[in-house]
């Protein structure tokens, strides 16, 4: 007992009981179904002979984007958006998808080097997947950085909900930050939506003064492009698409268009209550106050003591 108490230390343990090395699996481990402190989940897997498998079931479901308003979408395992996806560079993957939808389906993994035929576009690369059939994805993983997966049926399917972030961690050169969130763009069928929630029931993200702040945006879509501005100084843009940028750019307001991706970092400098939305006003606030694509940062003192800025002025 004593021993594998020292080896379970010493390596660790995935979210599926398996232990894993931690030199060699960057990837912290977490719960099945864990919420990341951004209103997404991480999703559960299972290795079979050295293979990380994944289930997924398209669904419809009635979703709640804000209180009292609620949506008919469709939603991989029952969450809008889908379980965030992370593997490990190397990792060999496969996908069960179940089609329990009234329609066909398919399954994009969008930004992936990987064989043709397991792209997911229907009637290019593989047939429709029928309601009540299962498709299986099997593939390598190459392409690192922030990445997503979605329908490729239509854009309707992906507006429903049928999308989820795919995180690729790099053996080396990971982009290093205190907390990492998530904030998934969609503005279809379920309306103006952050991780599938219109404000106020977007999830407030929590930081502390000084620390850094890793935010993956993923524009969704399936139709407009969105300027998202982050109150409280500027930011840095540190890679695209999940390619690491030369020279990070540092800005207020990046606008991220559909299916691309953007990481940026912030280190926020004073305690409050800071705002990141889109910019354009139809998509955030209405006569009635905010709504739509809003949520907020809570931002603590440090948790050790660090110099604030200077007061400007009287």
């Amino acid at each position: 007992m004593v021993l594998l108490f020292v080896l379970t230390a010493l390596v660790g343990v995935t979210a599926s009981g398996v232990i894993r090395q931690s030199t060699a699996d960057p990837v912290l481990p977490a719960a099945a179904g864990e919420d990341l402190g951004d209103g997404t989940r991480l999703a559960q897997y299972e290795v079979v002979n050295g293979v990380k498998v994944f289930r997924l079931r398209a669904a419809p479901t009635s979703w709640e984007v804000s209180p009292g308003n609620v949506r008919q979408a469709f939603a991989y395992n029952g969450i809008v958006p889908g379980p965030v996806i992370r593997i490990n560079e190397g990792d060999q993957v496969r996908f069960i998808l179940q089609n329990d939808l009234p329609e066909p389906t398919a399954l994009h993994w969008h930004g992936m080097d990987l064989p043709n035929d397991q792209d997911g576009v229907p009637g290019l690369t593989q047939p429709e997947i029928e309601p009540g059939q299962s498709f299986t994805y099997e593939w390598k993983a190459i392409s690192t950085g922030t990445h997503w997966y979605h329908s490729h049926m239509h854009g309707d399917q992906e507006g429903k909900g049928l999308y989820g972030s795919l995180e690729v961690v790099p053996r080396l050169g990971d982009i290093t930050a205190a907390r990492d969130y998530r904030l998934i763009i969609g503005d279809g069928p379920l309306g103006f939506v952050f991780n599938g929630k219109s404000f106020p029931a977007t999830v407030p993200l929590r930081a502390r003064v000084g620390e850094r702040v890793r935010i993956r945006l993923i524009g969704a879509g399936p139709e407009m492009i969105h300027p998202i501005h982050l109150h409280s100084g500027h930011f840095e843009l540190v890679a695209q698409d999940g390619k690491r940028l030369p020279l990070p750019q540092q800005m207020d307001t990046l606008l991220v268009g559909v299916g691309q991706t953007y990481d940026i970092v912030w280190t926020p400098t004073r305690v409050g209550k800071w705002m990141i939305h889109c910019h354009i006003f139809s998509h955030a606030e209405t006569h009635h106050g905010m709504a739509g694509l809003v949520s907020i940062f809570n931002v603590d003192p440090p948790a050790i003591g660090l110099p604030l800025p200077l007061q400007q002025g009287g």
